[in-house]
């Protein structure tokens, strides 16, 4: 492997590795805008130039390859007149509008500008003005503040497989434009927002929303289908603001679909009460959770041959796990399945192998594994195996038919945890108000078996608590002494019993995830 100097430190890299990658996973800041460690070189922004030794003017890092004995100099006087000049060129036609960009705060012009930059410039011109365009879907184009980086159009080409953007126009008069007949409402857009390192590319489902240093960030895995995406919910105010990629090297994810992206939404003005419901006299009668579990409590034990439980894809292992030791274990329920929503479309892969699931659903692969195959439950209740049904969903979708509304009110009587009540209120005997996904903590399994951690943002409004919370409080009423008192205590009782969660616990799986071992 070859080894170089950077600014007088050692440093050995993987073969064909850049300059400019050599400098960044060694902590030495190179600016740049037009690369990207995920699409191809362009070397447009000229900003990332180095002093090599022996060349006789200064280099590109992005598109050097860094060699055995090379020696770089980021800070030589000649190094950083020419990061001046670019930066310079950059903010003659750059509107001074960073008080209402959206970009403000996480812009690399503002940045690069205050580190490398100078604190008044030459130009005494008018700068030029050009409209903004709507690019479709959620996009807008500021073209004033475009830096002509390319890493748009490129995103296009390389990831998607689409050319949607192209440059056209030349020099002083070149130009971002979509191609004729073309609208961005393609499934990918939101990544070019992400990527746009300056405030051109504008997302307007968070134009003037709030500034991103007043948000916090927590980290979470994608709900929308069994691909598992991790990401960033950004919040404040009890409010997700916003939905961002997180990077995730351990299943080869660099980018979110606009799917997972506005997902959010969902889950906003959710129709739920503030405390538990019962039927009585054909009246929902509200209840507290104090009350709710003393009936459950004893109810629970009666007749446990014709009781059963049904898990969910959307719900956490964490919740999956605690549904079987309550209803298998504790009560010796013969009937366990769990429900996913039907898979009605194929998986869409892209250019860059990125894939969106044609499944729904976050946790198939881990409810599956805890609590076996998925089966016809309304059959088993329509045949009379089933007179008495424990349920969680947590699906923000969820549609009843008619038909299955029909045969759920067959039942002697049916428990509900789920995020909202709206479907369940002419059928269930009990509904418990849980937390949504943005509002509590677990673990899910995707496609491919890497389990994964997501974190509590937003705290659940008053009276509604997170799914695992209710079922361990469940447990510890049923089968006092069981010694679990969170989610990290629910996962390491499941690795215990569960061969292939063994090597799992929140402190190991980290960021990125850890596979589950095969059977």
């Amino acid at each position: 492997m070859p080894t170089l100097k950077i600014d007088d430190k050692e440093i050995t890299v993987e073969p064909g590795a850049s300059v400019l990658q050599a400098a960044l996973a060694n902590g030495i800041e190179i600016p740049h805008y037009c690369w990207h460690p995920a699409l191809s070189v362009a070397g447009s922004c000229r900003l990332c130039l180095v002093e090599i030794e022996g060349s006789p003017k200064l280099q590109l890092s992005c598109a050097t390859e860094a060699r055995d004995g090379m020696i770089v100099r980021t800070q030589t006087e000649s190094v950083k007149d020419a990061r001046k000049s670019m930066l310079e060129f950059f903010l003659i036609n750059h509107p001074l509008d960073c008080p209402i960009c959206d970009k403000a705060g996480e812009c690399l012009l503002q940045d690069y500008t205050w580190k490398y930059g100078t604190s008044h410039s030459r130009m005494v011109e008018d700068k030029r003005e050009r409209p903004t365009k709507d690019l479709g879907g959620n996009i807008l184009l500021y073209r004033n503040r475009c830096v002509l980086c390319s890493r748009c159009v490129r995103f296009y080409q390389e990831v998607v497989g689409d050319p949607y953007l192209f440059i056209e126009h030349r020099g002083y008069h070149s130009d971002i434009s979509i191609f004729p007949g073309k609208g961005l409402t393609h499934k990918m857009t939101g990544n070019i927002v992400e990527i746009c390192p300056v405030g051109c590319l504008i997302d307007k489902d968070f134009l003037f929303h709030a500034r991103v240093w007043n948000l916090q960030r927590s980290k979470s895995v994608c709900p929308g289908c069994s691909s598992g995406c991790t990401i960033y919910l950004e919040h404040k105010d009890r409010r997700v603001f916003r939905i961002r990629n997180r990077e995730n090297p351990a299943i080869g994810q660099q980018w979110i679909c606009d799917d997972g992206r506005y997902l959010y939404h969902r889950y906003e003005n959710l129709n739920r009460p503030e405390s538990p419901w019962t039927r009585q006299a054909g009246e929902l009668k509200p209840q507290t959770w104090e009350q709710a579990m003393i009936y459950a409590v004893e109810a629970l034990q009666k007749n446990p041959g014709r009781l059963a439980a049904i898990g969910s894809a959307f719900a956490s292992c964490e919740e999956n796990y605690l549904m079987r030791k309550i209803f298998r274990q504790i009560l010796g329920c013969e009937y366990l399945s769990f429900y996913a929503p039907a898979i009605e479309e194929a998986d869409t892969v892209y250019r860059s192998g990125f894939t969106i699931r044609g499944d729904k659903s976050p946790n198939r692969k881990g409810a599956g594994l805890l609590l076996g195959d998925q089966t016809d439950f309304y059959q088993a209740i329509e045949s009379g195996r089933i007179t008495r049904l424990f349920l969680i969903n947590g699906d923000p979708l969820l549609h009843l038919t008619l038909e299955q509304k029909r045969i759920l009110a067959k039942l002697q009587e049916l428990w509900v945890l789920d995020i909202q009540s709206p479907e369940w209120d002419s059928v269930a005997a009990h509904f418990w108000p849980i937390a949504c996904f943005t509002e509590t903590q677990g673990t899910f399994v995707n496609a491919v078996g890497q389990v994964q951690r997501f974190q509590r943002a937003l705290q659940p409004p008053q009276g509604v608590r997170p799914g695992w919370e209710v079922l361990l409080d469940l447990l510890a009423r049923l089968a006092p002494g069981a010694g679990m008192l969170s989610a990290a205590d629910v996962l390491d009782a499941l690795a215990m019993e569960e061969p292939a969660w063994r090597s799992i616990s929140y402190f190991k799986l980290g960021d990125q995830g850890l596979p589950i071992e095969s059977r």
